[in-house]
């Protein structure tokens, strides 16, 4: 990550987008909403972020550590989501499927799918 330091209020930050996906970038910045306005551009092979208006009794050495700590925390998220994405699928199919009952065979003739005749009615 490479910062740019415009004035004490407004920074830039730019991120490899080789190493952080879009969703990870906007997960990671979705939680500082409420401590500054930020706006992200994709250039190339890099995430611009622009953070403006950034509040003055804020340290932004120590932001910037927590954004890094962020992003490698949502990254880390995103590689164990797509890693176990099979496993969680077949947890919620076992789940959902209510003992196996429908390995049995379903009432009635494969030529009356509903199972009842209107001469009974």
């Amino acid at each position: 990550m490479v910062v740019n330091k415009l004035d004490n209020r407004n920074f830039e930050l730019s991120i490899n987008s080789l190493l952080y996906n879009e969703s990870v970038i906007h997960k990671c910045f979705y939680w500082y909403c409420d401590k500054f306005s930020f706006d992200i551009k994709i250039q190339k092979d890099l995430f611009v972020v622009s953070i403006t208006n950034f509040p003055e009794h804020l340290n932004f050495d120590e932001i910037l550590i927590a954004i890094k700590k962020d992003l490698i925390d949502f990254k880390t998220r995103d590689i164990i989501a797509n890693d176990t994405a099979n496993i969680r699928a077949l947890l919620i199919a076992k789940a959902f499927a209510h003992s196996d009952e429908f390995d049995e065979a379903p009432p009635g003739l494969i030529d009356d799918p509903v199972g009842f005749k209107l001469s009974d009615f």
